[in-house]
């Protein structure tokens, strides 16, 4: 009988530790504020719109559109030369990384 009495309590504790933990993961993923979710990116209101200039030719294309945490990853096609990747912050419209594919300036392709 002292063997089921120590079970139960054993269990009771391992459930209120349980509901414990979750309870502390559900605070810090809820007032995280860099939690990647795209309910979380509120569209900016229309007097602090930013308007965003990429330096690309005419005739330029944007391709794909990924979002990859709280950044906006597109690609943009050229007209002629390589393909640029574009790493964007939606919140205050800023370009944080351009990638072009080709050879590295100064070294010949192997």
């Amino acid at each position: 009988m002292q063997i089921l009495k120590a079970l139960i309590v054993i269990m009771g504790v391992l459930i209120v530790a349980g509901f414990t933990f979750l309870g502390v993961e559900l605070y810090k993923r809820m007032s995280d504020p860099n939690r990647a979710s795209l309910t979380a990116i509120a569209p900016a209101p229309a007097e602090t719109t930013a308007e965003v200039t990429l330096d690309v030719p005419a005739g330029s294309r944007i391709g794909e559109v990924v979002v990859v945490g709280n950044r906006v990853l597109f690609k943009v096609t050229l007209p002629q030369g390589p393909d640029r990747l574009y790493l964007m912050d939606p919140r205050n419209g800023a370009v944080t990384a351009t990638i072009t594919a080709g050879p590295v300036s100064g070294k010949a392709a192997p």
